[in-house]
């Protein structure tokens, strides 16, 4: 039986009986995938560690085809992102990025993006400290790699770019953008339409220096938590801890 690898995020992490877990991959190169790591949780060889939620990880698996998961030779540990699961914060952001990250990654699909994506925004969470203006940052990246949000900012009734009217508007219902020239603009979103534009072009310390304030951002999250809620139906179960506790629910 052949022995494959993958290398990836630990999105989703659950026992399973009395001494195994199993564990879901945003990963590097293969589909994802549920790997079972058999005995773990009582192994005094193999670090139960390696299968924390929110960990990067290289597995070695044997390539099951016929199976809805995949048997693990070994799970090596690359990192576990250590200063930012240092406080209750740092905790709370992991379990709510990789929730979300799991929602929006269905199992069977290849989307190496989303890896990339979330590997950066825990690494510079890890390197910089947790930072509230990385939560739009993320959402709008991944909103619009996996084809649920508009990348092309154009009104829908004239078809001109919003970014150059006076005001615009984004309709989480409809998911359409509509500009002051054509509709009555109940609330302007034109600061942050601006802002999700150079999001999805710029790097996030760029994206910083060009936007200091934070009240674009705290607006940009607020419309995506709008979005993410309409997309899926329900709220994620890590929200309520997490908003609560950096102030912002």
């Amino acid at each position: 039986m052949a022995i494959r690898k993958e290398t990836g995020i630990i999105i989703q992490s659950k026992d399973i009986g009395d001494s195994d877990r199993l564990i879901s991959l945003a990963g590097e190169s293969q589909i994802r995938m549920n790997f079972i790591s058999k005995g773990i949780r009582k192994s005094k060889r193999r670090a139960i560690i390696s299968t924390e939620i929110g960990c990067l990880v290289e597995v070695d698996f044997y390539d099951q085809a016929e199976k809805d998961w995949k048997s693990t030779k070994e799970i090596h540990l690359i990192k576990r992102f250590d200063e930012l699961k240092s406080d209750y914060i740092g905790t709370l952001f992991v379990l709510y990025m990789t929730e979300l990250t799991s929602q929006l990654y269905p199992e069977g699909e290849n989307h190496p993006f989303l890896f990339q994506l979330l590997s950066g925004s825990l690494e510079t969470s890890n390197t910089n400290g947790f930072r509230k203006e990385i939560l739009p940052f993320f959402k709008i990246r991944a909103l619009t790699h996996m084809g649920h949000f508009p990348t092309e900012f154009y009104c829908h009734t004239c078809g001109e770019e919003v970014l150059t009217k006076s005001k615009a508007y984004f309709s989480v219902d409809s998911r359409e953008f509509l500009c002051s020239d054509c509709h009555p603009i109940s609330k302007d979103h034109l600061p942050v339409l601006k802002l999700f534009h150079t999001m999805l072009s710029k790097k996030f310390s760029n994206v910083l220096s060009i936007f200091p304030r934070e009240f674009e951002y705290k607006e940009g999250d607020m419309m995506l938590n709008q979005f993410i809620r309409s997309l899926f139906g329900k709220e994620l179960k890590s929200y309520f801890e997490f908003y609560r506790t950096i102030g912002d629910l």
